[in-house]
């Protein structure tokens, strides 16, 4: 599964389960590093998405400490990750109560 796959699998989970999401569609103007998706619900998550075998660049990194050390919640997800559950466990845990009847 390459990286753009599983940002659409992540934008379209999204929208089915009521949370907000956001991933800029041409980051060569934004600022670097910044994570692929955000995503809200009852929390925000900050999401970098990388293929099985992509590999973090530093701004990356940088970014995901910065958010951290913020108090925010940075990850990443990779294809693994869609495949055993954790990311649909994680958009669950922040679903907002009124989608949960939907």
């Amino acid at each position: 599964m390459t990286e753009a796959e599983l940002q659409r699998l992540v934008a379209d989970r999204c929208a089915r389960l009521g949370l907000a999401h956001y991933h800029t569609y041409d980051s060569r103007r934004s600022e670097p590093g910044f994570p692929d998706s955000v995503i809200m619900g009852t929390a925000i998550l900050y999401r970098e998405l990388k293929s099985a075998t992509g590999v973090l660049k530093p701004e990356q990194r940088r970014w995901g400490r910065r958010i951290e050390r913020a108090g925010g919640d940075w990850a990443v997800w990779r294809p693994a990750d869609w495949h055993n559950g954790a990311i649909l466990r994680q958009l669950l845990a922040i679903r907002p109560a009124h989608a949960r009847s939907a």
